[in-house]
């Protein structure tokens, strides 16, 4: 789910959840925006504080096969995310049709970039300290509003409660790692048959309602990770994880920083 907060900054929670998807899925409008459902926001515009997320990897470097496949899809999603989750850090590439990102992560760090239709910031954050660099279009919107002079060419840092930073460190959703999602016994998922995706064996679980879908695929081999999501809506996210256990290496910015300013 995105809104946006008193500072014109997308609040958001990328990872679409059975919950969410469920909740978008039967909006009558098939590009109403996923706010205006109340559910369920990455050509990367380069790398944070000497950072940079590595490129796509194997979802599972082992290829012993794990057995997933034999079991329910609610018990596949979960574990997908469980998966995920005990990883302690990944690698998020999300496309939707107003955004984009491209994000290490972990429960207390946060390197990437991220772009939006009303433009685009690099990010980090490393445990209680957040920075984060706006470009020109969103520094002129922070400007004109708060009557600030904030330049492009500067970073921004605060803590994740600040409400400006906490904009931005929305996008890191560290409840990814703290409470990997569940699927609740109400929600209606299937599971499909294994298959080779992105050259990964795979196993689907799949939601559909009005004839759209979303479908969540879980490694057969190696460990059972959640490495990629897809829906068939432009306004849904579509989603790739890799870079499991990598390393986030969160740092303080090099060059000219500034304390964002207070409301």
């Amino acid at each position: 789910m995105h809104t946006v907060n008193n500072h014109g900054v997308f609040m958001h929670t990328p990872v679409l959840s059975v919950r969410r998807a469920a909740t978008a899925l039967v909006c009558a409008a098939a590009m109403v925006s996923l706010a205006a459902c109340n559910s369920g926001d990455t050509d990367a515009v380069g790398s944070a504080g000497g950072s940079t997320p590595s490129k796509t990897a194997e979802a599972s470097p082992a290829a012993e096969p794990n057995g997933i496949e034999k079991l329910s899809a609610k018990e596949i999603y979960d574990m997908g995310h469980k998966a995920n989750a005990g990883a302690g850090s990944f690698r998020e590439q999300m496309t939707r049709g107003d955004a984009k990102t491209d994000l290490l992560l972990s429960a207390t760090e946060c390197v990437g970039s991220v772009k939006m239709s009303k433009g685009s910031f690099e990010i980090i954050r490393k445990g209680n300290d957040v920075w984060a660099k706006p470009d020109s279009t969103l520094v002129k919107g922070f400007n004109s509003e708060l009557g600030t002079k904030l330049s492009a060419s500067t970073w921004l840092h605060g803590t994740p409660s600040h409400p400006l930073m906490k904009g931005f460190a929305s996008w890191c959703h560290e409840e990814q790692f703290t409470k990997p999602d569940t699927l609740d016994a109400g929600n209606k998922a299937t599971k499909g048959k294994v298959a080779t995706v992105d050259g990964q064996q795979a196993v689907p679980v799949v939601m559909t309602a009005k004839g759209e879908s979303v479908t969540w695929y879980v490694a057969t081999t190696g460990k059972p990770y959640l490495f990629k999501e897809d829906s068939t809506r432009d306004d849904m996210p579509d989603v790739v994880y890799s870079d499991f256990g990598k390393p986030v290496g969160a740092q303080a910015p090099s060059g000219s920083v500034e304390e964002a300013p207070k409301e």
